[in-house]
C-alpha cells in the first residue's frame, strides 16, 4: 500500500521511487533471459556480459539493433505479474480501471556503453501520450531495474514536476507538448541548445528557490522500481559507465484514457 508520504511525492514531482519493489529471484530470471538474447549476438556469456572486444559507440547509438533482442520475454511480461506491482499503480490512479490493448506487454531497455563524457541532452525529451482534455493523470509509466544502475549509467531522465505542465489547455497531441514547453518558459532555455540542459540544471541545484522542476535520473539496485506520471516529460541519456543500463518498462494507462486516445 502506499504510504501518505508516497502519495503526496508522487501528487508533487509525478516520480515515484520505491526500493526493493520486486523480488531477487524474479529480477534474476529476467536478466538472465535478457542476457541470452544479448549471447546470440557475442555481447554475453554464461550470464555475464562479454563487451571487451565490443567498440564504444558515440550517443545515442546503444550499440546493437533493438529488433534483434526483440520485446517479447516471458520471464521479463512475469514481472508485472509480482503482486506488487499492478496494486501500487492502481492506488496511484486512486483505482481506475486499465486498458490492456495500448500497451500490451513490456519494453526491454538496454544501453550498452557510449563512448566521451556524460552529458544531459537538450533534445529527445518526449512524453509517450498525450495531454487529455480533462488534464488529469492518463495512466503511470513503471521503470523496473534490473542491474545495478550509477549515476551517468544510462538510466532514463525525467523532469520531475513536468507532469502539472499544459494542464488546463485541452487535449494536446504528444508531439505538441514538447513544441510547447519548449517554446517558453522555465524549459524554454533548458531545451534551446547544446550544453543549454545541463548549464540550466546546475544554475537551479544552485539556487536557494523551492524548485517547481527538477531533473531524476533513474538509478538504483536491482529489483528497485520507478513509478511516472505519463504526462511526465523524460529523456534517454548517455551510458558513460562500465557496465549497460539494464531495465525494463511498462504503461499502465487509463482505459478512460485510452478511449479519449483512440477517438482522436
Amino acid at each position: 500500500m502506499l504510504t501518505k508520504a508516497q502519495e503526496d511525492e508522487f501528487d508533487t514531482w509525478g516520480v515515484l521511487k520505491v526500493r526493493s519493489l520486486l523480488s531477487a529471484q524474479s529480477i534474476s530470471r529476467a536478466r538472465m533471459s535478457v542476457l541470452n538474447r544479448f549471447e546470440t549476438l557475442g555481447l554475453a556469456k554464461n550470464g555475464e556480459w562479454q563487451l571487451d572486444h565490443k567498440a564504444r559507440f558515440q550517443w545515442p547509438d546503444k550499440g546493437y539493433k533493438a529488433k534483434d533482442i526483440g520485446n517479447k520475454n516471458e520471464d521479463v511480461e512475469r514481472l508485472l505479474d509480482d503482486p506488487a506491482v499492478k496494486p501500487l499503480a492502481n492506488a496511484l490512479l486512486n483505482n481506475a480501471k486499465l486498458d490492456t490493448e495500448f500497451f500490451k506487454r513490456p519494453q526491454i531497455l538496454v544501453s550498452l556503453p557510449n563512448e566521451g563524457q556524460w552529458f544531459m541532452p537538450h533534445n529527445g525529451w518526449h512524453v509517450d501520450v498525450p495531454r487529455l482534455s480533462t488534464g488529469q493523470c492518463p495512466g503511470v509509466q513503471i521503470f523496473i531495474l534490473l542491474s545495478e544502475l550509477e549515476p551517468k549509467g544510462g538510466g532514463t531522465l525525467a523532469i520531475a514536476g513536468s507532469h502539472r505542465l499544459l494542464n488546463k489547455d485541452g487535449f494536446i497531441r504528444s508531439r505538441d507538448v514538447v513544441r510547447r514547453v519548449r517554446s517558453k518558459a522555465p524549459l524554454q532555455r533548458f531545451m534551446s541548445k547544446p550544453r543549454s540542459a545541463i548549464n540550466w540544471f546546475d544554475a537551479a541545484e544552485k539556487t536557494n528557490k523551492p524548485a517547481s522542476l527538477k531533473v531524476v535520473e533513474l538509478t538504483g539496485s536491482p529489483g528497485d522500481a520507478y513509478f511516472i506520471d505519463l504526462r511526465t516529460l523524460h529523456s534517454a541519456a548517455p551510458n558513460t559507465s562500465l557496465e549497460p543500463r539494464m531495465m525494463a518498462t511498462h504503461r499502465f494507462l487509463r482505459i478512460d484514457a485510452a478511449a479519449e486516445m483512440a477517438a482522436v
